[in-house]
């Protein structure tokens, strides 16, 4: 039977106060880290794009660290079980956890019942970008966004778009064009990714938000059309297609993630974790699995990932806020 929040914030607090009695041991045991496997928490189910970045990125730091590194899934309730148990973990560095940015800079804004917030956690390293796309199907008439928009200003709420669920990155890059550009759109938010594709592939959608590398196949094969990328970098895989503020929209929308621990981690276990994970993030093992996944590495240290996860933090806030979900 699942847990309710209030058990699971309860459980949080014991494992962080018997952690805190075990600092002065942990803070000793830095001097020879690692001296045994290491558990990297993996808050999804497995066998998604996700899953597979954690998974290599568990074998790449293996390989550095000359320890076992061993991906544990413990999914469910859009990450939060996973993270809940990272964020109690004894903070000696033996526990560790990967997670896109949204589920601690967006998810807390909409959720206040979750058993963590940002400050639950110690980031060591960025990992990776995913650059998501706004894409019109085949028949589609429109060849750029900006003739997208001029139709919306002319039809308001007549155009539909869909996303992967209401918060969802996508959602809310389309909604900050909508704000930008003074437009309105109708939402259709779906279960996920699969079935939006097909209905946007169908047209029974105008547009729709995706992550290329995941619909790389549609796009090739010209099915789907990208009109413009949300993050501020154009993707490394389509750099024909200009980002929303080249377009002349000035948004951006970013979603990234890495390698986080808890929040009272010894620092030099960090920096060690820290320069493990840049080296296994730039061996030749992991390049190559990315580049056969169409997956974005980018590297950044513990200190920039943080100022961009708080940055983040700040923009998913404003937005959720004008879009009324933000929990009160």
């Amino acid at each position: 039977m699942p847990r309710s929040p209030a058990i699971v914030r309860r459980t949080v607090r014991a494992a962080a106060l018997a952690a805190a009695f075990l600092l002065p041991a942990i803070a000793h045991a830095a001097d020879d880290y690692p001296n045994r496997p290491i558990q990297l928490i993996i808050p999804f189910a497995a066998g998604g794009g996700f899953d597979q970045t954690s998974r290599n990125l568990a074998q790449a730091l293996a390989e550095v660290l000359k320890q076992a590194v061993a991906p544990i899934n413990v999914d469910g309730a859009t990450g939060a079980i996973g993270l809940a148990r990272l964020a109690g973990a004894a903070p000696d560095g033996y526990t560790l956890g990967t997670s896109p940015a949204v589920s601690l800079t967006s998810e807390p804004h909409r959720n206040k019942s979750l058993a963590y917030r940002l400050d639950s956690f110690r980031p060591v390293c960025q990992v990776f970008d995913n650059i998501f796309a706004i894409a019109v199907p085949r028949e589609s008439p429109y060849r750029t966004l900006g003739e997208l928009i001029a139709d919306a200003r002319r039809n308001p709420g007549k155009l539909s778009y869909g996303t992967s669920g209401m918060g969802s990155i996508p959602h809310l890059g389309i909604a900050d064009l909508e704000a930008a550009a003074g437009i309105e759109m109708v939402h259709v938010p779906y279960r996920g990714d699969g079935p939006m594709q097909v209905d946007l592939l169908q047209g029974r959608v105008a547009l729709g938000g995706v992550l290329p590398s995941s619909f790389i196949g549609q796009v090739r094969a010209g099915n789907l059309r990208l009109l413009a990328v949300m993050p501020e970098q154009r993707h490394p895989a389509f750099p024909e297609v200009p980002t929303l503020s080249e377009a002349g929209f000035p948004v951006v929308q970013l979603s990234f993630g890495g390698l986080f621990a808890p929040a009272r981690t010894p620092p030099a276990i960090v920096a060690a974790l820290e320069a493990a994970c840049e080296k296994a993030v730039g061996s030749p093992a992991m390049r190559a699995w990315a580049a056969g996944a169409n997956q974005v590495l980018n590297f950044a240290s513990g200190q920039r990932f943080a100022a961009r996860l708080a940055q983040d933090s700040a923009a998913k806030a404003a937005t959720l806020r004008r879009l009324k979900l933000a929990a009160d």
